[in-house]
């Protein structure tokens, strides 16, 4: 139930369905054998720029730095994050993204490496202008999630493999019985609970993602404790929005990847760079560069 209002001005934190990922299964469901618009890009990781050296002013340089200012700087009244993910398209129809990650030093925001990143196969959407299922990607800024398994596990991190050393909250190893409950108002929307059966036509089984989510890092739009649709009449603005790998057409870890269903997916060097350096205070910033730079 949806126990506080969510402020934003057209975005706010929530979490949505996000399909186009390959699991173990005898064949790959509808929305991934019709995923459109697809990409060519090398399983490896993007090549690793130099690191610029922090400014001696707090005059920010690259996009990736002005966005991190900009977002920043619009939440004085909050404590200001170390690191800011930066998922930047180029209109809000793009289903290829840059994504770099942004840290706070002395001098102002520096930007690490470029890497190349999918998103919704529908593009990028403002959070209450979506709903489930509609294959974009929540625009707006969102922190880094934490929720709770029913063995009372509290989680920020989750896959099929081990953990990669992730420091900025736990990783839970997924377990026989972990469903991820994405079907719109069902009191399983937006939380995990232990079902094998996983039978909801948007629900993931995580068991069988074993490609997809080898590792992941819960986006926090629409996300555990205030979760909009997991009752009857609320509005579902999304449901299980991950930071995962790609998903590939051939199946495999190299080729052509696919758009997700709403998530963000980046090859697995790529991911688990990301991962193990992200900080518990973290944000996600994701939409079009002009509107994360004058609106999110």
């Amino acid at each position: 139930m949806l126990r506080t209002t969510i402020a934003v001005t057209l975005c706010a934190t929530a979490i949505g369905a996000c399909g186009d990922r390959v699991a173990v299964a005898p064949s790959t469901t509808p929305a991934e054998a019709a995923a459109p618009d697809t990409i060519a890009t090398s399983a490896l990781a993007t090549t690793v720029a130099t690191r610029l050296e922090p400014a001696t002013t707090a005059v920010p340089r690259s996009e990736c730095e002005r966005i991190a200012t900009a977002v920043v700087d619009r939440r004085s009244a909050e404590p200001a994050p170390s690191s800011v993910v930066v998922v930047r398209t180029g209109t809000w129809t793009d289903t290829l993204a840059t994504l770099e990650v942004a840290t706070r030093t002395a001098g102002g925001w520096v930007c690490g490496a470029s890497m190349t990143a999918r998103v919704g196969r529908s593009g990028t959407r403002p959070l209450l202008e979506r709903r489930s299922g509609d294959g974009t990607t929540p625009a707006g800024v969102f922190p880094l999630a934490t929720m709770t398994a029913p063995d009372g596990q509290r989680f920020s991190f989750f896959g099929n493999a081990a953990d990669p050393g992730v420091r900025g909250g736990a990783y839970r190893r997924v377990q026989v019985g972990d469903c991820f409950g994405a079907t719109p108002n069902t009191p399983g929307y937006g939380h995990l609970r232990v079902d094998t059966s996983c039978p909801g036509p948007d629900d993931e089984y995580l068991p069988r993602f074993v490609q997809a989510y080898t590792h992941a890092a819960l986006i926090g739009a629409n996300a555990e404790p205030d979760v909009s649709g997991d009752e009857p009449g609320e509005t579902p603005y999304a449901a299980a929005i991950f930071l995962h790998r790609h998903v590939y057409v051939n199946g495999g870890s190299s080729g052509t990847t696919k758009p997700t269903s709403g998530c963000v997916s980046l090859a697995q060097a790529d991911l688990t760079a990301v991962l193990v350096d992200l900080p518990s205070d973290a944000l996600f910033a994701i939409g079009p560069t002009d509107w994360l730079l004058a609106t999110a």
